[in-house]
């Protein structure tokens, strides 16, 4: 009985490995039609901080932002420095959008709905089979992420998951 409870533990963590270790991707089912205005005192720290900047150089700069200014909560209040992920990812896409206008560029980000895969699977489908209550599934039934769309290719981020794994989950998506 121990050896399998131990090989158990073994194969949980071996799991845990493979997918803390392999790379997440965004993936977008569709957009999301509300939209978030800036504070003009934010707007001017924006525009001093990325002024040059290229424009992949904003998707990071507004990842890390929208990161700095926010922490993961069951309800949006931006306002108080409190999102889940569909209130990160309007207030990153502001950000961005801002900056990539101050600096020039013609492409806008915008705020889309879809889920994040690893190794194939739809982690977001997982989390639903697995939490407890139709409140909890329905909170995470799908993840709210950035789409910007460049000549070259779209570029989907992720400033919630940055905060919460340190990692932007940037998705490149060659047009």
């Amino acid at each position: 009985m121990m050896e399998k409870l131990f090989r158990f533990k073994l194969l949980v963590v071996i799991a845990l490995a493979v997918i803390l270790l392999s790379s997440f991707t965004l993936v977008k089912t569709h957009n999301r039609d509300n939209a978030y205005s800036l504070p003009s005192s934010v707007k001017a720290l924006v525009t001093k901080e990325t002024k040059g900047m290229t424009e992949k150089q904003i998707i990071d700069y507004s990842v890390q932002f929208t990161a700095s200014r926010l922490q993961f909560a069951e309800a949006n209040d931006m306002a108080h420095g409190k999102a889940n992920c569909v209130g990160y990812a309007q207030y990153c896409s502001a950000v961005c959008n801002h900056a990539l206008a101050n600096n020039g560029y013609r492409h806008r980000s915008k705020p889309v709905v879809g889920y994040v895969s690893n190794c194939g699977v739809n982690l977001c489908s997982v989390l639903k089979s697995i939490v407890p209550g139709s409140h909890w599934q329905n909170f995470v039934k799908n993840h709210d992420f950035v789409e910007l769309k460049l000549d070259d290719a779209t570029y989907y981020f992720d400033p919630s998951l940055y905060d919460v794994l340190g990692d932007n989950c940037l998705t490149k998506k060659d047009t």
